[in-house]
């Protein structure tokens, strides 16, 4: 996981999860409209945390215990909600956490042309 700050090259089932993730809520509308927010809500409510072994064991699913459900109001709250999660796998983990600013974390996950 710690890798993804600067590839998408993945490892494991649990940083292939975090990329998926963390695609999934840049490319999420802005502010989605009705008709887009039930689907974000069926993926990120719904979403099964398969990564089950190793320092991340169960990163998702601990968050949503402790912070509960990722907003899906607008991308940037979806984001933040992320970056605070995977930061809470690294701490777990005793790796340096990441700085949770919507520009970088836009900067790091959704290329400028739009494509991936």
């Amino acid at each position: 996981m710690a890798g993804l700050s600067e590839s998408n090259e993945t490892k494991d089932i649990c940083g292939a999860q975090w990329l998926l993730l963390w695609s999934t809520a840049a490319y999420a509308p802005e502010f989605p409209a009705k008709d887009d927010k039930e689907p974000l809500q069926t993926f990120f409510h719904k979403f099964t945390d398969l990564c089950k072994t190793g320092p991340y064991a169960n990163g998702y699913s601990d968050a949503v215990k402790e912070y509960g459900k990722p907003p899906i109001g607008s991308r940037r709250e979806l984001m933040i909600w992320l970056c605070m999660a995977e930061n809470r796998c690294l701490q777990k983990a005793a790796l340096p956490t990441k700085r949770c600013r919507y520009s970088e974390l836009m900067a790091r996950w959704r290329y400028p042309d739009g494509y991936l």
